[in-house]
């Protein structure tokens, strides 16, 4: 096995072994001792990849970022501000839900422990910033932008946050859905209103 290769190995070990200590015994509480028990490896070895667990933390979050604002995926917000049927909404929003919540599962147990009370208390809001910057950025290039209906602030806060919030309620899940299954749940979610999920007999 090439250096390179054993480089990115031993780091994701280590990744791993960070995201199972914060689940267990939460992020101020893990020990670089911790992290090198959990990934077999010696404290020396911890420190030829990262500073400190707050480096480690740092670049991990940079990683998930990085590829929920990488050109690719940027690109899948193009459809929806594009689309100019009802029809072609529906279906290129639920894509792009679609393949933002495939990356998240693909990536489930990391950004479960991120976001639970043992992780990181500012990753929520540094994911919602993100989606932010990125929905302005985008409606911007097309000409579009939110709401005035109520404060801008307050309807980014309504959109935003009730996403994050029902893909959180979805990474706790014990039996969650599939991607696919969770993005027709937001469609349904963003065309229903609050009063319409109350029903009396």
């Amino acid at each position: 096995m090439k250096h390179a290769e054993r480089n990115l190995e031993t780091e994701q070990q280590i990744k791993k072994a960070f995201i199972h200590a914060v689940d267990q015994k939460g992020f101020n509480k893990v020990t670089i001792t911790d992290i090198a028990q959990h990934a077999h490896i010696s404290r020396g070895t911890f420190y030829v990849h990262y500073i400190d667990k707050y480096d480690l933390l740092e670049k991990l979050e940079a990683d998930i970022f990085e590829k929920l604002q990488s050109s690719l995926v940027r690109e899948q917000l193009n459809a929806p501000l594009l689309a100019r049927t009802s029809e072609d909404i529906i279906t290129s929003t639920y894509r792009t839900f679609s393949y933002y919540l495939a990356y998240i599962d693909s990536e489930r147990e990391t950004i479960r422990v991120l976001l639970s009370p043992n992780g990181d208390p500012y990753f929520f809001d540094k994911v919602k910033n993100l989606v932010d910057q990125l929905l302005t950025s985008k409606l911007a290039e097309f000409n579009g932008h939110f709401s005035d209906a109520l404060p801008i602030s307050y309807s980014k806060e309504i959109s935003i946050t009730n996403l994050l919030n029902i893909v959180r309620h979805w990474l706790n899940s014990p039996n969650p859905e599939s991607p696919n299954e969770l993005a027709e749940i937001l469609m349904k979610s963003r065309l229903i209103a609050p009063r319409d999920l109350l029903v009396f007999d």
